[in-house]
């Protein structure tokens, strides 16, 4: 029975692990409720944000071997004095998930005096390391922010074999630095390389050695040729990749591995216009190509961020109508109302699984609306950004959008120039009042149209339970 009573308390106090205030009142209870609890709080202590984070600093702090505080003494660091000179209770760092450097960079600032130098910065980053690697047993996740060669650490491969989460900070890291942690960590299951400024030799053999590897974010920093031997490590472990993220430029890597990813289930674009020098070079013309052509048969999430107009559609039509969710954007100045009709229809005729929606749209869309809602059943969210320079009255959409939303549809966002009258949001709202609450957001353009008798009409409804949510503001 005693067995079953431990079960069900640790089942009851997991319940708890976002409330910190209960989890310290449950610590306080007994040994039994001390012990099952204090794992838990630990798990992510840093997440708690109504916690003093310096408790947690200096409970890492006192955890230092004598060796390392006298080190740390001679090199004139001086540290927090022990609230107590008896040993802990517990190896709380064993209980920690993850290693963020916000926790180390937490600990240098509470001890960091304006005069200390650089060398004892380095000389205290390394010390906390060293501390967490021989400590840390259960860690899963890890944000590599640090050019200390952390795989000849002692413990390092204890410490990091068994990480399915790594982000990689390339800023900071070189290529002998991922060579050896490429010897480590073979189970990452989801890999996020942020300032990623061209091919790096290491790079690749870290890549090539996971097992199984189904989620990779790159984000691109001033590129200058364009990265292959990248490109070709997506390509040896795209069979397996399910999630694909890649930004502010996708011209910064060979697209060769585009036809490999035959489980894409997640695909994330983004080619912002800022970045000039591959948007119309040859690049860009071979990811053209290469979109235009490849087929991702399982794909659910599709988010696309400035691609030329016939790209997105393309993709669309050639997802055999998997997607659920659809987010294409593009900025004002492009906006195309030839184009986003063949969008609409494209998504109408071939998305008829499709949950949320977030695209381009013009108010002589609005048919094409009626008839994407009327094929688009399943359709929960709908968020449509106009430009509307004629700034025409868009009373026809709310009119659409009574007519023919399927019955799951519940929340509307409206970005840009969407422009409603007071009597067109009244007649809207009125004849919703038989369906059932629904989010209803307005975000405006730089030129607010919204009249105080708008702002009475929304919150009328708001009032009346119509609206269970609204923002309205201009962006």
């Amino acid at each position: 029975m005693s067995h079953l009573i431990e079960d069900c308390l640790r089942i009851v106090i997991f319940k708890l692990q976002d409330d910190p205030d209960s989890l310290y009142s449950c610590i306080l209870v007994n040994r039994l409720w001390c012990r099952i609890t204090v794992p838990i709080l630990w798990k992510n202590p840093l997440a708690f944000n109504n916690i003093s984070h310096d408790k947690f600093y200096v409970t890492i702090i006192n955890m230092l071997s004598s060796s390392s505080k006298k080190l740390l003494f001679i090199n004139k660091i001086v540290l927090p004095s022990p609230t107590t000179s008896r040993r802990p209770l517990f190896n709380y760092l064993s209980f920690l998930s993850q290693i963020l450097p916000d926790l180390i960079n937490g600990i240098i600032v509470m001890l960091i005096k304006d005069e200390i130098m650089d060398f004892q910065k380095r000389l205290l980053e390394r010390e906390i390391y060293g501390l967490l690697i021989n400590n840390c047993k259960n860690i899963i996740g890890f944000h590599w922010q640090t050019t200390l060669p952390l795989f000849e650490f002692s413990g390092s491969f204890t410490c990091f074999s068994n990480l399915n989460f790594l982000t990689i900070d390339l800023r900071f890291i070189n290529s002998v630095s991922l060579s050896g942690m490429a010897q480590i960590c073979q189970n990452i299951e989801d890999l996020n390389l942020w300032y990623c400024d061209g091919d790096i030799s290491g790079l690749p053999k870290l890549i090539d050695a996971q097992r199984n590897l189904n989620s990779l974010f790159i984000y691109f920093k001033d590129v200058q040729k364009q990265c292959t031997q990248l490109s070709s490590a997506i390509k040896r472990k795209a069979a397996k990749l399910t999630k694909l993220i890649i930004k502010p430029s996708i011209a910064s890597i060979s697209p060769k591995f585009l036809s490999s990813l035959k489980n894409l289930k997640y695909l994330e674009l983004n080619n912002d216009n800022d970045y000039e020098f591959y948007n119309e070079g040859k690049e860009m013309q071979e990811w053209k190509k290469c979109l235009s052509t490849v087929t991702f048969p399982d794909l659910q999430y599709l988010k696309i961020a400035y691609l030329p107009y016939y790209i997105d559609y393309k993709l669309i039509e050639k997802s055999y109508g998997s997607l659920l969710e659809i987010d294409i954007c593009r900025r004002y100045e492009y906006q195309n109302s030839v184009y986003n009709c063949e969008l609409i229809k494209a998504i109408a005729k071939y998305c008829q699984r499709i949950k949320k929606l977030t695209i381009d749209a013009e108010p002589d869309n609005s048919n094409e609306i009626g008839d994407m809602l009327l094929n688009c059943s399943k359709l929960e969210t709908i968020d449509l950004s106009a430009k509307n320079d004629e700034q025409i009255i868009c009373d026809k959409l709310l009119e659409i959008m009574i007519n023919f939303s399927p019955k799951n549809l519940d929340k509307f966002s409206f970005n840009g120039y969407w422009i409603f009258s007071v009597g067109g949001l009244q007649s809207f709202f009125e004849n919703w009042r038989n369906k059932f609450s629904i989010e209803f957001n307005i975000y405006l353009g730089d030129d607010s149209w919204i009249t105080d008798e708008h702002e009475i009409i929304i919150e009328k409804y708001l009032n009346e339970g119509i609206i269970k949510k609204t923002n309205y503001f201009s962006l």
